[in-house]
């Protein structure tokens, strides 16, 4: 194998994965590279420790105190922000520019300096105000005192007064694996219309800022940009200070992180060749890498100074975003939004209401959040929220010890994963490897180390060391110094790890994340430190499996009833832009990248249907979004609470039939806070936790095309255990595209299913194959009728004027409508006060079962039989 000079490859490998360290200092960036390996890149991983670690969820963490002990608090006025004084029309995008709404912002700037003022003089002090919130809500940002903060609470028209919380950072193959290039070339449009890269439609990036000097943000002829489109680059602004009018007018807006590069060249960065300066260099066989929409246009928000991200700079960006007035799309790649209705969430539903999407990342494991389960962030139901999963093309190493001998069981097929600037290796066979095992395991490989690697001790072998203390390129770099063909380092904890190798010299660099797999083949190649002998070989990573880092459902409570995330998409080492002066390309991981493609696919779809609203594209995406991925281990098939309705497929969203369509006061009003009940919102997707004996829910639908189209209406239990009904069960198009359809979703468990939650799907089928399938995905956990329920049941046969009749009484009562059922068969529906009465024939001996189900909740109570006498034994009279 040959080797090169550690200066001469450098660069090379810089432009593979320079600059990912800067993104990885801060917990919940979405950069776990190394699918089943790495569980979250946030794990400084230009050390060899695991790193700090930020609070789960964000939970508590907030902005220091400056020398004057004053703490960054968010005020919020009691009069509305600027959006809220306007009225939009469906799918109407907000216009600030209009005679209305800059007589408006002119008020709300002289009542917002009145406010400040009566701070001043309540204060006894001048406040220098840092941010200026105009439009989703009227408000600033300042510095106070504790004491200071209470005093403010107290003034007539402060809403509220609260801590700055600080937030977290969370292409060539991955566009064309969900099916872009078909959208790009017209194929899987509708017909009347044309095949678009996203021309015309404007992305907003909240983020790290931008290199606005990349050829991935330049003019590209070819899109029309600055001459029949707008420019590529319209905006980047740094949030971390505003004008009087809201706008962000921070100094300092280009990207020095490259993180916001990364994101915008990933949703909607130019397609780049080899001509490009400086080129990419992806791996063969590709040669150009691109966006998702590589003509649509980008502005910058810089949200983010470093990897943590001020709730001030993030309201900034968003008021920002909408005095713009011209954004269809924003990407957050952010974390956050676990208390959806009271955090930035719910800034974000405001965005929505002006005919803005917002796509935002699911989130990612860290040393604070080992388990993804029950984790997943951007829990709003407006929010489009992106898992990740891997896309094809990838290979992972697979090491076994071959000899002396025959080495145990627990050190063959050991999956490793390269380093992000590593070659890939070639395979080996019966290849010496070799362990310095005199150094102190805390410092192996490290140069502080004593002694030092002896000059050739790993010539012609694998080196096997530990890891600890210094960076993985250190103890590479002194490896291949001593003659090392290749690198391993292993775990020294349970946490899983990213080996970031940034710098290192051109030699294969893998690791071992198992702890205790790198200690059993460390101790067997200790026991044979001159005849030790390991095979390597290369695996694909095949696409459509979930990232092990990538966080996800269920939804804890009072969110139970909602399903997150929505979509997953390709977020496993995703080659995309850097900063110029960080090397210009680079390879990430992580939920961050997924939800650029989320974000990029929407461009695409609302380009093709720019009447859809918001909620429409995003059903639209869930609904068509393939679905026969897996799990982490490659086998067991991903479920809705991994990956929502599944992986974004836009050979089929923008040809969808059916779209669902939701209101922002709808939204609002579904908080269960304020006693709503997110079941009842209009997504395509049902959830009942407590569905016993049945649950059942009403969803509507509208028709996209212009043909007639009949549709059916069915319903699948993955793992059986419950049954799915859908009523009714078809139904017609004449193609009009005002056309809705309702109709119920009912799910009857048949087991017990209330151990852990039961999937299934509602497929909507066009008979005439003009449309895809449209997918609703189910979810429930309860258990059969007969336990009793929330409504208990008393029946008793009675006698009058010769004929039977079964009395019923039932508690509680609501006065709603209720349905009565006799023998599993709904004979009446009749107003809930609690009693009703059947009239039977039969013949003696002869049985009915009764039970009555609310006709709104689907929830039933106890089942009672009662059975005809036998002549001898007599009916009780009345």
């Amino acid at each position: 194998m040959k080797k090169k000079n550690p200066s001469q490859s450098a660069f090379l490998n810089l432009r593979f994965s320079i600059g990912v360290v800067l993104f990885l200092c801060g917990v919940g960036l979405a950069m776990a590279a190394g699918l089943g390996t790495y569980s979250d890149a946030s794990r400084q991983p230009k050390q060899t420790t695991s790193g700090s670690a930020a609070p789960a969820n964000d939970a508590l963490e907030y902005s220091p105190a400056d020398k004057d002990g004053r703490f960054v608090y968010l005020i919020e006025f009691t009069e509305k922000g600027l959006l809220h004084r306007q009225t939009l029309a469906r799918g109407e995008r907000f216009n600030p520019n209009t005679p209305q709404a800059k007589a408006q912002r002119e008020q709300i700037v002289r009542e917002q300096a009145g406010q400040v003022q009566a701070m001043t003089r309540a204060l006894g002090r001048d406040l220098k105000v840092s941010h200026h919130f105009l439009v989703t809500h009227s408000g600033i940002a300042t510095r106070l005192t504790p004491e200071e903060a209470q005093t403010v609470r107290g003034l007539s028209g402060v809403k509220s007064v609260e801590r700055e919380r600080l937030h977290h950072l969370t292409t060539f193959r991955s566009p064309s694996f969900i099916g872009a290039d078909q959208i790009w070339d017209g194929t899987a449009v509708p017909p009347g219309s044309s095949g678009t890269e996203g021309e015309g439609i404007v992305l907003a990036m909240l983020d790290t800022g931008i290199d606005p000097a990349h050829p991935s943000f330049a003019n590209d002829a070819s899109c029309g940009h600055g001459t029949t489109q707008p420019n590529k680059l319209l905006s980047f602004l740094d949030c971390s200070g505003t004008d009087a009018n809201g706008l962000c007018n921070g100094p300092s807006p280009v990207d020095t992180n490259g993180h916001g590069t990364h994101t915008a060249s990933t949703a909607g960065g130019n397609t780049v060749g080899a001509n490009a300066n400086p080129p990419p260099e992806p791996p063969a066989p590709f040669t150009d890498i691109s966006g998702v929409a590589p003509c649509a246009s980008v502005r910058a928000y810089k949200v983010c100074p470093t990897t943590t991200c001020p709730e001030a700079d993030i309201q900034a960006g968003m008021d920002s975003v909408l005095l713009h007035g011209d954004v269809s799309v924003m990407n957050f790649s952010i974390s956050g939004g676990t208390a959806p209705w009271v955090d930035n969430d719910r800034r974000k539903l405001d965005l929505v209401e002006a005919n803005v999407l917002v796509a935002a990342s699911a989130g990612n494991t860290s040393t604070s959040i080992p388990d993804p389960v029950g984790q997943v962030n951007h829990r709003g139901p407006w929010v489009f929220t992106v898992a990740a999963s891997t896309k094809d093309g990838e290979t992972n190493g697979v090491l076994s010890a071959v000899g002396p001998g025959s080495p145990p069981p627990n050190i063959q097929n050991i999956s490793i994963d390269r380093g992000t600037a590593s070659p890939v290796g070639d395979p080996l066979n019966d290849f010496p490897i070799r362990h310095f095992d005199e150094q102190d395991p805390a410092m192996e490989g490290c140069t502080v180390a004593v002694p030092q690697f002896p000059p050739g001790f790993f010539d012609g072998a694998v080196a096997l060391i530990r890891r600890g203390t210094c960076t993985f390129t250190e103890k590479i770099t002194n490896a291949f110094n001593a003659g090392a063909e290749m690198v391993v380092i292993y775990n020294n904890s349970t946490v899983a790890f990213l080996m970031d190798t940034t710098g290192q010299p051109d030699v294969p660099a893998y690791s071992i994340s198992d702890q205790a797999t790198g200690d059993a083949l460390a101790a067997f190649v200790d026991a044979n430190p001159t005849t030790a002998i390991i095979d390597f070989d290369l695996v694909p990573v095949p696409g459509d499996v979930l990232a092990d880092f990538s966080l996800r459902g269920p939804v804890p409570a009072p969110l139970q009833d909602l399903t997150k995330p929505d979509i997953t998409g390709p977020g496993v080492n995703i080659y995309a832009a850097f900063p110029i002066s960080l090397g210009g390309y680079g390879t990430i991981s992580g939920t961050s990248m997924s939800s650029p493609h989320g974000a990029g696919s929407a461009i695409l779809v609302r380009k093709v249907h720019p009447d859809w609203t918001v909620s429409e594209t995003k059903s639209a995406l869930m609904m068509t979004a393939f679905n026969g991925g897996t799990k982490e281990d490659e086998v067991t098939p991903w479920d809705a609470d991994d990956v929502g309705s599944g992986r974004l497929d836009l050979t089929k969203a923008a040809l969808a039939g059916l779209v669902m369509d939701e209101t922002a006061a709808n939204y609002l009003a579904a908080n269960p806070a304020t006693g709503g009940d997110p079941k009842t919102l209009n997504l395509p997707s049902v959830r009942e936790m407590e569905c016993t004996p049945s649950c059942s829910w009403t969803r509507t639908v509208r028709n996209t095309r212009t043909e007639s189209t009949s549709w059916t209406a069915s319903g699948t239990a993955m793992n059986g255990g419950f049954n799915i009904s859908v009523s009714p069960s078809n139904f017609n198009f004449s193609g009009g595209l005002g056309e809705t359809q309702e109709f119920t979703i009912t799910a009857t468990p048949t087991t017990d299913l209330t151990s852990e939650v039961a999937f299934g799907e509602v497929v909507l089928h066009e008979t005439g194959g003009i449309s895809p399938d449209a997918r609703i995905t189910v979810a429930i956990k309860g258990s059969p009728g007969g336990g009793g329920g929330d409504i208990t049941l008393t029946a008793k046969l009675r006698r009058q004027q010769g004929k039977r009749r079964v009395a019923l009484e039932w508690s509680p009562a609501d006065g709603g409508s209720i349905n009565i059922v006799r023998d599993g068969v709904v004979i009446h529906t009749t107003n809930d006060d609690g009693r009703a009465q059947d009239h039977i024939g039969g013949t003696q001996g002869e049985s009915h079962t009764y039970q009555v189900c609310e006709t709104d909740t689907g929830i039933c109570s106890n089942e009672v039989t009662i059975q005809i006498p036998i002549a001898a034994k007599p009916i009780e009279k009345e």
